[in-house]
């Protein structure tokens, strides 16, 4: 069974939005009225932004639609005391008198901790169309679990915990990633081209072996939450790389070079996390090297600590496999070690 569960009564919803905008209007304290991009035009609302000394700063607006059923809740980045308009990353839009699956936004409680967590659906626009859900979901390097809803189960986009420190780091890193995956899914959908990318093609490869539907959650501690600020803070080491790949199946998959680097990020060390991170790069291997014959393959597992020595042991020794950690700042901030063992 997941985790996760749904939140859908209205009034919890309601309650748990002013949490959330009291806590971001404490972090973000300074205030104006700007003009707001929308595909069907512009309107002005008040913005709060974290600080006014940067020309790309996180900001945030909140308010109650025409007829006050849905808090619309808005993040993005900008220039502070500006003319421009803002435009959004994001709209994290909640039902607040009827329950709605309509809304990009939801909270889900991780039923082992009881905390509430900030998540997505995947409902987003580009220009005035949708964005595929399932290409979202395998552009964006973003936590995604399934969740215990009154219809089912079904799959979100991780954003953070309500209380966590962290909080505008979680949906400031988090808006940005969603504004990147959504031009991305939108160039590779108006593409003219008539052979297949790199990208296409490994895509439909990784889509054939295991199939759209992902395998069910084994227990996790909310710490998951995270996981996708950890594969882009991966991502971000390659920048200059020749391909950067992912699929809702595999964390990441670089290209440079004559190399091609198969990651497995996981936010625990624990035996059973090490063992899953084993098979499912174990699982994957054939995939990528059949696919790039002509590279060397490097697997990676990318973990906040280094396991015991029995398992160091084995990935040198017998498993051919290459061990990253990270550590996490107080403000959310990841910093991956050990770049020296990929050389």
């Amino acid at each position: 069974m997941p985790e996760y569960r749904e939140i859908e009564n209205p009034r919890e919803i309601s309650k748990l939005n002013k949490v959330l905008s009291v806590k971001l209007a404490r972090e973000l304290p300074y205030a104006e009225t700007r003009t707001i991009g929308f595909p069907g035009g512009a309107e002005r609302h008040k913005v709060r932004f974290q600080s006014r000394t940067d020309n790309d700063m996180f900001y945030f607006s909140t308010y109650l639609s025409e007829d006050k059923s849905t808090a619309i809740n808005l993040f993005g980045h900008g220039v502070p005391i500006s003319q421009n308009p803002l435009y959004i990353d994001v709209q994290f839009n909640l039902p607040v008198v009827r329950f709605s699956r309509r809304t990009g936004g939801t909270f889900l409680r991780h039923i082992p901790s009881n905390s509430v967590v900030m998540a997505h659906r995947g409902i987003t626009t580009l220009g005035h169309g949708r964005v595929s859900k399932y290409s979202l979901f395998s552009e964006m390097a973003a936590t995604i679990r399934e969740a215990e809803t009154s219809k089912g189960t079904a799959e979100f986009l991780l954003i953070g915990e309500l209380e966590s420190s962290t909080l505008v780091y979680d949906i400031a890193t988090f808006s940005s990633e969603l504004w990147r995956a959504k031009g991305a899914v939108g160039s590779h959908n108006t593409s003219t081209t008539n052979s297949t990318t790199l990208r296409d093609k490994l895509r439909k490869y990784f889509d054939e072996f295991v199939g759209k539907h992902r395998l069910k959650n084994r227990r996790r501690s909310v710490a998951d939450c995270y996981h996708g600020t950890v594969v882009r803070a991966i991502r971000d080491v390659f920048h200059d790389a020749d391909e950067t790949l992912k699929n809702q199946a595999i964390d990441l998959t670089i290209i440079k070079g004559k190399r091609v680097y198969l990651f497995e990020a996981k936010t625990s060390s624990n035996t059973q996390s090490v063992y899953t991170a084993i098979g499912q790069l174990i699982t994957h291997t054939q995939v990528v090297t059949e696919y790039a014959p002509d590279k060397t393959l490097v697997r990676v597992i990318v973990l906040p600590e280094s396991p015991n020595q029995r398992f160091c042991n084995l990935f040198k020794d017998q498993l051919d496999i290459r061990l990253l950690t990270f550590t996490r700042s107080q403000k959310g901030g990841i910093t991956i070690h050990g770049l020296d063992q990929l050389k």
